[in-house]
Protein backbone atom coordinates (compact mmCIF):
# COMPACT_ATOMS: atom_id res chain seq x y z
CA UNK A 1 0.00 0.00 0.00
CA UNK A 2 1.46 3.39 -0.98
CA UNK A 3 2.15 5.91 1.74
CA UNK A 4 -0.12 8.91 2.26
CA UNK A 5 2.68 11.21 1.07
CA UNK A 6 3.07 9.25 -2.20
CA UNK A 7 -0.68 9.24 -2.71
CA UNK A 8 -0.92 13.04 -2.21
CA UNK A 9 1.99 13.63 -4.60
CA UNK A 10 0.38 11.37 -7.22
CA UNK A 11 -3.01 13.04 -6.92
CA UNK A 12 -1.43 16.53 -7.00
CA UNK A 13 0.58 15.60 -10.09
CA UNK A 14 -2.54 14.33 -11.84
CA UNK A 15 -4.48 17.50 -10.99
CA UNK A 16 -1.64 19.71 -12.29
CA UNK A 17 -1.40 17.61 -15.46
CA UNK A 18 -5.16 17.77 -16.06
CA UNK A 19 -5.24 21.55 -15.46
CA UNK A 20 -2.26 22.07 -17.76
CA UNK A 21 -3.79 20.00 -20.55
CA UNK A 22 -7.14 21.75 -20.12
CA UNK A 23 -5.46 25.18 -20.33
CA UNK A 24 -3.49 24.12 -23.41
CA UNK A 25 -6.61 22.74 -25.11
CA UNK A 26 -8.70 25.85 -24.39
CA UNK A 27 -5.90 28.21 -25.49
CA UNK A 28 -5.37 26.25 -28.71
CA UNK A 29 -9.11 26.12 -29.39
CA UNK A 30 -9.46 29.89 -28.84
CA UNK A 31 -6.49 30.58 -31.13
CA UNK A 32 -7.93 28.31 -33.83
CA UNK A 33 -11.34 30.00 -33.63
CA UNK A 34 -9.76 33.43 -34.07
CA UNK A 35 -7.49 32.21 -36.87
CA UNK A 36 -10.48 30.68 -38.71
CA UNK A 37 -12.44 33.91 -38.29
CA UNK A 38 -9.56 35.90 -39.77
CA UNK A 39 -9.35 33.52 -42.71
CA UNK A 40 -13.11 33.70 -43.32
CA UNK A 41 -12.84 37.49 -43.54
CA UNK A 42 -9.96 37.02 -45.95
CA UNK A 43 -7.26 38.34 -43.68
CA UNK A 44 -3.80 37.20 -44.59
CA UNK A 45 -2.74 35.10 -41.62
CA UNK A 46 0.86 34.80 -40.62
CA UNK A 47 1.77 38.03 -42.39
CA UNK A 48 4.13 40.47 -40.79
CA UNK A 49 2.88 43.75 -39.41
CA UNK A 50 4.89 46.93 -39.62
CA UNK A 51 5.05 47.93 -35.92
CA UNK A 52 5.38 51.61 -36.80
CA UNK A 53 2.08 51.53 -38.69
CA UNK A 54 0.09 49.24 -36.42
CA UNK A 55 -1.85 50.72 -33.54
CA UNK A 56 -2.98 48.29 -30.86
CA UNK A 57 -6.26 49.68 -29.61
CA UNK A 58 -6.28 47.17 -26.76
CA UNK A 59 -9.24 45.17 -28.06
CA UNK A 60 -9.40 41.83 -29.75
CA UNK A 61 -9.56 42.35 -33.50
CA UNK A 62 -11.79 39.28 -34.05
CA UNK A 63 -14.20 37.96 -31.42
CA UNK A 64 -14.60 34.26 -30.71
CA UNK A 65 -17.78 34.25 -32.81
CA UNK A 66 -15.94 35.64 -35.84
CA UNK A 67 -17.02 39.28 -35.63
CA UNK A 68 -14.20 41.76 -36.29
CA UNK A 69 -13.90 44.88 -34.16
CA UNK A 70 -14.98 48.03 -35.93
CA UNK A 71 -11.33 49.05 -36.28
CA UNK A 72 -10.52 45.73 -37.95
CA UNK A 73 -13.59 46.01 -40.20
CA UNK A 74 -12.39 49.47 -41.26
CA UNK A 75 -8.96 47.98 -41.97
CA UNK A 76 -10.53 45.46 -44.34
CA UNK A 77 -12.50 48.07 -46.27
CA UNK A 78 -9.59 50.52 -46.31
CA UNK A 79 -7.21 47.81 -47.54
CA UNK A 80 -9.65 46.83 -50.27
CA UNK A 81 -9.86 50.41 -51.57
CA UNK A 82 -6.13 50.29 -52.28
CA UNK A 83 -6.85 48.09 -55.29
CA UNK A 84 -8.93 50.92 -56.77
CA UNK A 85 -7.28 54.21 -55.78
CA UNK A 86 -4.11 56.19 -56.41
CA UNK A 87 -2.53 57.31 -53.13
CA UNK A 88 0.96 58.41 -52.16
CA UNK A 89 1.29 55.62 -49.59
CA UNK A 90 -0.85 52.55 -48.91
CA UNK A 91 -0.88 50.63 -45.64
CA UNK A 92 -2.71 47.32 -45.68
CA UNK A 93 -3.96 45.35 -48.65
CA UNK A 94 -6.92 43.03 -49.04
CA UNK A 95 -7.82 41.91 -52.51
CA UNK A 96 -11.36 42.65 -53.54
CA UNK A 97 -13.44 39.57 -54.21
CA UNK A 98 -17.14 38.77 -54.32
CA UNK A 99 -16.62 36.36 -51.42
CA UNK A 100 -14.92 38.98 -49.24
CA UNK A 101 -17.63 41.55 -49.97
CA UNK A 102 -20.36 38.98 -49.20
CA UNK A 103 -18.61 37.99 -45.94
CA UNK A 104 -18.40 41.61 -44.89
CA UNK A 105 -22.07 42.22 -45.68
CA UNK A 106 -22.92 39.13 -43.60
CA UNK A 107 -20.97 40.57 -40.67
CA UNK A 108 -22.92 43.82 -40.99
CA UNK A 109 -26.18 41.84 -40.95
CA UNK A 110 -25.03 39.92 -37.84
CA UNK A 111 -24.18 43.04 -35.83
CA UNK A 112 -27.09 45.21 -36.99
CA UNK A 113 -29.34 46.10 -34.07
CA UNK A 114 -27.06 44.43 -31.49
CA UNK A 115 -24.66 45.81 -28.92
CA UNK A 116 -21.85 45.06 -31.40
CA UNK A 117 -23.34 47.26 -34.14
CA UNK A 118 -20.68 49.48 -35.65
CA UNK A 119 -20.76 53.22 -35.20
CA UNK A 120 -20.46 53.73 -38.97
CA UNK A 121 -22.68 50.77 -39.91
CA UNK A 122 -24.70 52.69 -42.52
CA UNK A 123 -21.56 54.01 -44.22
CA UNK A 124 -20.07 50.49 -44.52
CA UNK A 125 -23.35 49.04 -45.75
CA UNK A 126 -23.79 51.68 -48.47
CA UNK A 127 -20.19 51.28 -49.65
CA UNK A 128 -20.27 47.48 -49.73
CA UNK A 129 -23.66 47.30 -51.46
CA UNK A 130 -22.26 49.49 -54.25
CA UNK A 131 -19.22 47.21 -54.50
CA UNK A 132 -21.42 44.12 -54.44
CA UNK A 133 -23.20 45.61 -57.48
CA UNK A 134 -19.86 46.08 -59.24
CA UNK A 135 -19.74 49.85 -58.74
CA UNK A 136 -16.45 51.04 -57.23
CA UNK A 137 -16.83 54.73 -58.14
CA UNK A 138 -17.06 55.50 -54.41
CA UNK A 139 -13.65 53.94 -53.59
CA UNK A 140 -11.85 57.30 -53.27
CA UNK A 141 -14.55 58.66 -50.94
CA UNK A 142 -14.61 55.42 -48.91
CA UNK A 143 -10.82 55.39 -48.64
CA UNK A 144 -10.58 59.04 -47.60
CA UNK A 145 -13.49 58.83 -45.14
CA UNK A 146 -11.81 55.96 -43.28
CA UNK A 147 -8.44 57.67 -43.68
CA UNK A 148 -9.91 60.78 -42.00
CA UNK A 149 -11.58 58.75 -39.22
CA UNK A 150 -8.15 57.34 -38.39
CA UNK A 151 -6.37 60.70 -38.46
CA UNK A 152 -4.59 60.09 -41.76
CA UNK A 153 -1.78 62.45 -42.69
CA UNK A 154 -0.02 60.57 -45.51
CA UNK A 155 -1.65 58.59 -48.29
CA UNK A 156 -4.88 60.40 -49.04
CA UNK A 157 -6.48 58.90 -52.16
CA UNK A 158 -6.21 61.24 -55.12
CA UNK A 159 -8.32 59.47 -57.74
CA UNK A 160 -9.54 56.13 -59.03
CA UNK A 161 -7.05 54.00 -60.91
CA UNK A 162 -7.55 53.40 -64.59
CA UNK A 163 -8.27 49.82 -65.61
CA UNK A 164 -4.66 49.45 -66.74
CA UNK A 165 -3.29 50.85 -63.47
CA UNK A 166 -5.50 48.53 -61.45
CA UNK A 167 -4.42 45.50 -63.50
CA UNK A 168 -0.76 46.41 -62.96
CA UNK A 169 -1.42 46.86 -59.22
CA UNK A 170 -3.12 43.46 -59.01
CA UNK A 171 -0.26 41.74 -60.84
CA UNK A 172 2.38 43.48 -58.73
CA UNK A 173 0.62 43.08 -55.39
CA UNK A 174 -1.39 39.87 -55.39
CA UNK A 175 0.31 37.67 -57.95
CA UNK A 176 3.57 37.74 -55.94
CA UNK A 177 1.98 35.66 -53.20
Amino acid sequence: MPSTKTLIISISSMVVLILGLTYWFISDLDWNLKENARESMGEETGSSVDPERYVDDGEESITSDGIPSENKFQDYIHGMTHQKVIAEDKWGIYQISEERIDNMLEVLDKVEGTAEEYKYQDFYTEALIEWDNGNFNNAVDVHNHIWNLNGGTIGKAERLMTTEEEQAYIEETYNKR
